[in-house]
C-alpha cells in the first residue's frame, strides 16, 4: 500500500511540475526620454495568442508555459523590437522611434501635416530636445547652423543680447525681424524658456509663411511647447551649470613696450619724444602694473534649472514648468537672470468640445554696464588704451586714472596717455538694472460642427511691463573725467491682443483629400513710455539714487515720451488637396488691412500657390534605392509691415524746450516737424520662388532635401534722400528692389551597427544679395543709400548700391606698404606723386578712378557682412546607455570690417596705449608686415583711409557644440531616468581673422564687440 501512495505522490508531483508558469513583466518606454508607452503590444514570438497590452504606466506581465523564448513589442510610430527572456524575469524594454522622415509631423501656419503632404519650403529642426543641456539662454543661439538658409548672426556675448535670425538674405534696409509663433499664436515678447520647446518649424519660402501675412515677409520660426504624455504623472528635472571664458584676446603693450614704441614714433615723426616715455624722467611710467584685459575679464557662471510635472489621459493634457536661469557675464559686473513660468492645459469637455489655456510667466533682470561697440566708452577699447603703468586703484582705494590722483609729481606726464576712462570702474561705477516682466496668457475653444469640420477661437493677451534705471556718477580719476552725474530711469508698458477664429474642414473622398482653412485675425497693441533724467547729486550712495533728490539746476532736467496704436485685422483662406498621397496642390490668399498706412493704402492682398509630385508612388517608377522621391514648387507674396513706422504717412510733431530770456529760464515749449510724411506710402512686397526636391533612400537609412530659392522685395521702405532746405528729414518712400538667390541642401543618414545607433548629418546654403533699382528712392538720379555706422566718425564703410549687395563695403583698395622711396616716387600719374605725403613704411592705396590722387573718389564695393555660404555638420551616437552629439558650424565668403585696427596700431592719436602686434609695424629691418610704420603723424592718412586695409576674411569653421552623456540603466533607478552629461560651446574656431570673434553682429563692424564665450557645462537630466 505504501508504494501506491508514493506512485500516486509522484505522480501529482510531475503534473503539478508541468503545468507551473513562468512570469515575465517588464515596462515599455521611449528610448528617446524613457517615458512609458501604454497599449504596446506584447507577444510571444510565434503563438501571437499569448499576448498582452501595457497598461497606462507601460507596465506589463505575462504568464507563460515555457521557461525560456522571445517577446516581441510593437507599437505605432516605433520599431517593432525583440527581446529574449529566460524563467521570471522583469524587463525593461526601450523603444526607438521610427525614423522614417517623410512621415514625421512638421508644424505649419494653423496647423501641422506630414513631411510627405508638404509642398514648401519648410525645415524642421532636429533634435530639439537637446535643447536642455546646452547652455543657450534662448532658441536663436540654438537655431545657429541648424537649418540651411536659415543665417544666425551673434550680436556678441553679452549674456543680455539675442543673435539676429536672417532667413534666405536681408531684403530690406529697415526692419526685418522673423515673426515667431508659439503654439499656433504670434509671439512678440522676450525670449521663452528653451526647456519648454517641444518641436521647431521654420518656414521659408512665401507660400509657407504667407498665411501669417504682414509680419512674416522675413520668414516664420514655429515653436510648440512640450505637452504631457499619456500615463502616470512625470516629473522632470533638468540643471546644469556651466562656466564661461573669453578666447582669443589682444594683448596690450607692458609699460616699457609702450614707452618705445611711442619713442620710435616720434623719430619716425621728426618730432621730439615725450619726457613721460623718458625712462630717466619718469621711470614710474617703465614699470607694468596692470594687464587691463585681465582685469576686466573673468571666468563667469551660469546656473539653470527647470521643474516641470506633466501628464494626461483620455480627457485632459497638462503641464506645468518652472524655469531659472543665472548668467553672469565674462566681464565684470555684469550678469543677467530670468524666472519663468508656464501652465498649459487641453481639456476634451465633451466627444466634440475642447478647451485649452497656455500661460507664460517670465521676469528677467540684467545689472551691470558692458557697452562694447561705443567709439570712446568700449571697454575693450578702453582696457588696450589704459597705460600698463596705472595700477586698477590709488593707494586711497580709489579708482586710479591715467596716473594715480595720489601722485601729483605724476600729473604732468598724465596727457602723453590720453583721455582714457579706467574699464574696471566703467564696468563697476554706474548701477544700472534692466526689470522686465512679461505675461502671455492665450486661450481657446474647439468645436467640433459636424464631422470633418471643426471651429476654433483663440484670444491671447500680453502685457510687458520693461523699467530701466541707470545712475552715473562722477569721473574724478585724471583722464575722461566728468564733473556731473546723473541718473536715466524709464518705464515702457505694452499692451497686446490677438483674436483668431478658425474654421477647418478635413474630407476624404476616396483617392482624394481635401483640407481648407478659412482664419479672420485682429490684433492690437498699446505702448507708452515715459523717461527722465535727474542731474547734480550731492550723495552718491545707493540709497540717494532717486529722481527725487536731484537738484536739477537750471534747464538740466530732460523729460522723454512716447506713445502709439498699432492694430491689423487679417482674413485668410487656404486649400490643401492631395490625390492618393501622389499629387498634391496648395493655394491660399491673404487679406491685411494695417493702421499704420494711409487709410486709401491700408489694405493688401497676399496669394500665395505651391505644388507636389510623388515622383516615387507612379506605377512607373521602380528604383529600389529610392524609398521616396518628392518634386515640389511654389510661389508666394507677402506684405512687410515690419518696415513701415506706425504713423509714416502722417508723422506727428515733436515737442522740444524753449530758452527765450537772457538768464536761460526755462518757460516756453517749442513744436516741430522733424520728420515729412508720406501719404502715399503702400506695403513693401517680398515675392518668392522655389523649387525643391525631398528624398530617403536605403530603406529610410539616408534623407534628402535640396532647394532653389529666388526672393525678390518690392516697393522697399526706407527714408527718403533729405533736402537740406527742407528744414526736415525726408519721407519715408516706396523706394527700388532686392533680390536674394541660392540653393539650400541638407543630408543626413541614420542606421545601426549592433547596439551603436548612429546619425549624420549635414546642411549647406549658398546666397547671393543684390539690390536691383532704388526707383523712386529721390528725383537726383543718386543710385546709392550712404548708411551712417561709423567709429569716430573717420571710418564710415558702408553703402548699398545699386547693382551691389545691401550694406556693402565700399573702400578704397589697399595695395600694401611701400618698401622704399623708388616705390613711392614710381607711383605717379602723368609725373605728379599719386602719394605725395607717403614714405617707406605707408600704405599704398589704388587710384581706382586714375585721377592722380588718393580720395573717396577711389572707393570700389568688397562684399558684405551677409555670409555668401554657411554650413553645418553633426553627429549623434548612442551606445548602450554611453550618447555622443557634435556640432561643427560655420560661414564663407563674409567680410568684416575691422575699425578696431584703427586705435590698435595707430601711434599718431592722444597716446593710447596700442595691442603688442604693433611690435611688428614695418621697420627698415622689418618689411615683412601689413602694419605701417609707427609714427606721430599720419600725413599718408594710413589709418584716416576708408580702405580695404581693414577689411579681413570672416569665415570660420567653429566646433560650436560637444555632448556627452551616459543613462542610468533602469534597474539602478527603477521607474524612472537619469541622465548626466557634461557639454563644452563653442569649443574652438578656426579663422584668419585677425579679431576678437568674427561674430561681431551689426553690418559687421567690429569696434571691439563683446566676445563669443566658451562655455563648459555639466548637469543631469531625471525623470520620475
Amino acid at each position: 500500500m505504501k508504494k501506491v501512495y508514493l506512485f500516486l505522490l509522484m505522480t501529482i508531483g510531475l503534473v503539478s511540475l508541468s503545468m507551473a508558469q513562468v512570469s515575465v513583466s517588464g515596462t515599455v518606454v521611449s528610448k528617446t526620454d524613457r517615458t512609458p508607452i501604454p497599449g504596446a503590444y506584447v507577444v510571444l514570438k510565434g503563438q501571437s495568442v499569448i499576448s498582452t497590452i501595457t497598461d497606462f504606466d507601460g507596465n506589463f506581465v505575462l504568464e507563460l508555459k515555457q521557461d525560456k523564448g522571445t517577446l516581441e513589442i510593437t507599437y505605432l510610430g516605433y520599431q517593432t523590437q525583440s527581446i529574449d527572456f529566460s524563467g521570471n524575469q522583469k524587463l525593461t524594454i526601450a523603444l526607438k522611434e521610427e525614423s522614417n522622415s517623410l512621415e514625421e509631423v512638421v508644424l505649419i501656419g494653423y496647423g501641422s501635416s506630414s513631411k510627405k503632404s508638404v509642398t514648401t519650403s519648410i525645415s524642421k529642426i532636429e533634435d530639439v530636445k537637446s535643447i536642455a543641456t546646452r547652455p543657450v539662454n534662448n532658441v536663436s543661439d540654438f537655431l545657429q547652423g541648424r537649418a540651411p538658409g536659415v543665417t544666425v548672426l551673434s550680436d556678441g556675448g553679452d549674456p543680455t543680447a539675442s543673435p539676429k535670425i536672417v532667413i534666405r538674405g536681408t531684403g530690406s534696409l529697415s526692419n526685418e525681424t522673423p515673426l515667431t509663433v508659439v503654439d499656433g499664436v504670434p509671439y512678440y515678447g522676450p525670449a521663452i524658456n528653451p526647456n519648454d520647446i517641444a518641436s521647431i518649424s521654420i518656414l521659408k519660402d512665401a507660400a509657407s509663411a504667407s498665411i501669417y501675412g504682414a509680419q512674416a515677409a522675413s520668414g516664420v520660426i514655429v515653436i510648440e511647447t512640450k505637452k504631457g504624455k499619456t500615463g502616470k504623472p512625470q516629473i522632470s528635472f533638468d540643471a546644469y551649470t556651466a562656466y564661461q571664458s573669453a578666447t582669443n584676446l589682444p594683448t596690450p603693450l607692458n609699460a616699457k613696450e609702450q614707452a618705445d614704441v611711442y619713442n620710435l614714433a616720434a623719430d619716425n615723426a621728426g618730432v621730439p619724444r615725450q619726457a613721460s616715455h623718458d625712462a630717466s624722467v619718469n621711470p614710474w611710467g617703465q614699470t607694468t602694473r596692470t594687464n587691463w584685459i585681465d582685469e576686466v575679464f573673468r571666468t563667469a557662471p551660469t546656473y539653470n534649472a527647470n521643474l516641470s510635472i506633466s501628464g494626461a489621459t483620455d480627457k485632459i493634457n497638462y503641464l506645468t514648468s518652472f524655469g531659472y536661469n543665472k548668467k553672469e557675464g565674462v566681464l565684470i559686473g555684469n550678469d543677467f537672470e530670468r524666472y519663468s513660468f508656464r501652465v498649459k492645459t487641453d481639456i476634451d469637455l465633451s466627444d466634440k468640445i475642447k478647451v485649452g489655456e497656455n500661460v507664460y510667466f517670465s521676469k528677467s533682470n540684467a545689472n551691470g554696464f558692458a557697452e562694447t561697440a561705443g567709439n570712446t566708452q568700449g571697454v575693450i577699447t578702453n582696457a588696450m588704451w589704459m597705460p600698463s603703468a596705472a595700477p586698477v586703484y590709488d593707494s586711497n582705494g580709489n579708482y586710479s586714472g591715467t596716473v594715480p590722483s595720489d601722485r601729483p609729481d605724476l600729473l604732468p606726464f598724465a596727457g602723453a596717455y590720453g583721455d582714457v576712462y579706467n574699464p574696471v570702474a566703467l564696468l563697476k561705477r554706474p548701477t544700472t538694472t534692466q526689470l522686465n516682466s512679461f505675461v502671455n496668457a492665450n486661450t481657446y475653444i474647439d468645436y467640433e460642427v459636424v464631422k470633418g469640420l471643426n471651429f476654433k477661437s483663440t484670444y491671447s493677451y500680453s502685457l510687458r511691463n520693461d523699467n530701466y534705471k541707470r545712475f552715473s556718477p562722477r569721473i574724478p580719476e585724471i583722464g575722461r573725467t566728468n564733473t556731473k552725474n546723473s541718473l536715466e530711469q524709464s518705464n515702457a508698458i505694452t499692451n497686446k491682443w490677438i483674436w483668431s477664429n478658425q474654421l477647418s474642414y478635413k474630407k476624404y473622398f476616396g483617392a482624394h483629400s481635401l483640407d481648407a482653412t478659412a482664419i479672420y485675425s485682429a490684433q492690437k497693441t498699446d505702448y507708452e513710455y515715459f523717461g527722465a533724467i535727474g542731474y547734480d547729486f550731492d550723495d552718491e550712495n545707493a540709497y540717494n539714487q532717486y529722481l527725487g533728490n536731484a537738484k536739477n539746476s537750471p534747464n538740466r532736467a530732460v523729460l522723454k515720451s512716447d506713445v502709439f496704436e498699432d492694430a491689423l485685422s487679417s482674413a485668410i483662406g487656404r486649400v490643401m488637396y492631395n490625390y492618393k498621397n501622389k499629387y498634391f496642390v496648395t493655394g491660399s490668399i491673404r487679406r491685411d488691412q494695417t493702421s499704420r498706412l494711409a487709410k486709401d493704402n491700408q489694405v493688401g492682398y497676399f496669394p500665395s500657390g505651391s505644388a507636389g509630385w510623388a515622383i516615387s508612388e507612379e506605377d512607373f517608377f521602380n528604383v529600389e534605392a529610392i524609398d521616396n522621391l518628392k518634386l515640389r514648387a511654389s510661389w508666394g507674396q507677402i506684405g512687410n509691415i515690419n518696415s513701415v513706422g506706425y504713423y509714416s504717412y502722417n508723422v506727428p510733431l515733436s515737442s522740444y524746450n524753449v530758452i527765450v530770456n537772457g538768464n536761460g529760464d526755462l518757460n516756453a515749449q517749442g513744436i516741430s516737424l522733424n520728420q515729412l510724411s508720406n501719404p502715399n506710402l503702400t506695403w513693401e512686397t517680398s515675392e518668392s520662388y522655389d523649387l525643391g526636391l525631398d528624398a530617403t533612400l536605403f530603406n529610410r537609412k539616408l534623407s534628402l532635401t535640396v532647394d532653389y530659392f529666388k526672393k525678390t522685395t518690392k516697393g522697399m521702405i526706407l527714408p527718403g534722400l533729405s533736402d537740406s532746405h527742407q528744414g526736415a528729414d525726408a519721407a519715408y518712400v516706396n523706394a527700388g528692389k532686392v533680390e536674394n538667390s541660392g540653393f539650400e541642401f541638407t543630408v543626413t543618414y541614420k542606421d545601426a551597427i549592433g547596439d551603436l545607433d548612429y546619425s549624420i548629418g549635414a546642411n549647406a546654403s549658398t546666397l547671393s544679395n543684390k539690390l536691383l533699382n532704388l526707383d523712386g528712392y529721390n528725383n537726383n538720379g543718386i543710385d546709392y543709400v550712404v548708411h551712417g555706422d561709423n567709429y569716430k566718425n573717420i571710418l564710415t564703410p558702408f553703402r548699398s548700391s545699386v547693382g551691389e549687395q545691401l550694406f556693402s563695403n565700399f573702400l578704397v583698395p589697399y595695395m600694401g606698404v611701400f618698401q622704399s622711396q623708388s616705390e613711392i616716387d614710381a607711383y605717379t600719374k602723368d609725373g605728379s606723386l599719386i602719394q605725395p605725403n607717403a614714405v617707406p613704411g605707408d600704405f599704398k592705396f589704388k587710384d581706382s578712378n586714375n585721377d592722380g590722387k588718393i580720395d573717396a573718389n577711389d572707393r570700389v564695393f568688397m562684399g558684405s557682412y551677409l555670409p555668401k555660404v554657411t554650413y553645418n555638420f553633426n553627429l549623434n551616437l548612442n551606445y548602450k546607455g554611453f550618447d555622443l552629439a557634435l556640432i561643427l558650424q560655420g560661414v564663407g565668403k563674409v567680410n568684416i570690417f575691422n575699425a578696431q585696427k584703427y586705435t590698435a596700431y595707430n601711434a599718431s592719436l592722444n597716446g593710447f596705449n596700442l595691442d603688442n602686434r604693433v611690435l611688428n609695424a614695418w621697420s627698415p629691418t622689418n618689411k615683412n608686415t601689413n602694419i605701417p610704420r609707427v609714427s606721430t603723424k599720419d600725413e599718408n592718412l594710413n589709418y584716416q583711409t576708408n580702405s580695404s586695409w581693414y577689411l579681413e576674411n570672416g569665415a570660420y569653421l567653429r566646433l560650436k557644440n560637444i555632448n556627452l552623456g551616459y543613462t542610468l540603466p533602469e534597474d539602478i533607478i527603477y521607474g524612472s531616468s537619469l541622465r548626466l552629461f557634461i557639454s563644452a560651446e563653442n569649443v574652438f574656431t578656426s579663422t584668419k581673422y585677425s579679431g576678437i570673434n568674427p561674430e561681431v553682429g551689426g553690418k559687421g563692424m567690429d569696434l571691439g564687440k563683446y566676445p563669443v564665450p566658451r562655455i563648459i557645462s555639466a548637469g543631469l537630466s531625471l525623470k520620475l
